[in-house]
C-alpha cells in the first residue's frame, strides 16, 4: 500500500506540473511523509525540494541536501558534498556542509 500512495505522488508531480520530480530513496525506498511534506529531487539537477503528499510542490528544489521536516523546520543547505561513512563498504554516507541551516514550510530562512 505505501508504494502505491507513493506512486501515485511521483505520477501527480509528473502530470500536475510541466516538472518530472522523483521522491527522494532512502534505504531502497521511498522516503515517507514527515510533518505533512515528502522530499522530492529533480532528476536533472540533483536538486532536493519538498511537496505535499498530493503533489502539490509547496518549495521547489533548490537545495543539495535537504532534511525531512520536523515541528514546521527542516535543515537544509545550498552546497556541500556526499561523504562515505568509514568502514561502510559504500553502503552509508553523509552529508557535509559548511553553511547549514533551517527553513520554514514556506521556505523562508528561520532561526532556530
Amino acid at each position: 500500500m505505501k508504494y502505491i500512495y507513493f506512486f501515485i505522488v511521483l505520477l501527480l508531480c509528473a502530470c500536475h506540473f510541466n516538472h518530472h520530480y522523483d521522491i527522494y530513496q532512502y534505504d531502497n525506498g521511498d522516503y515517507y511523509v514527515s510533518d505533512g511534506l515528502v522530499r522530492i529531487v529533480d532528476p536533472k539537477t540533483q536538486k532536493m525540494g519538498y511537496a505535499k503528499p498530493n503533489g502539490e510542490v509547496v518549495i521547489k528544489p533548490q537545495f543539495a541536501f535537504a532534511y525531512p521536516f520536523e515541528k514546521g523546520t527542516a535543515k537544509v543547505t545550498y552546497e556541500g558534498y556526499k561523504r562515505e561513512v568509514h568502514g561502510s563498504n559504500g553502503e552509508y554516507h553523509i552529508w557535509q556542509s559548511k553553511h547549514w541551516f533551517y527553513i520554514d514550510k514556506q521556505g523562508y530562512e528561520v532561526k532556530k
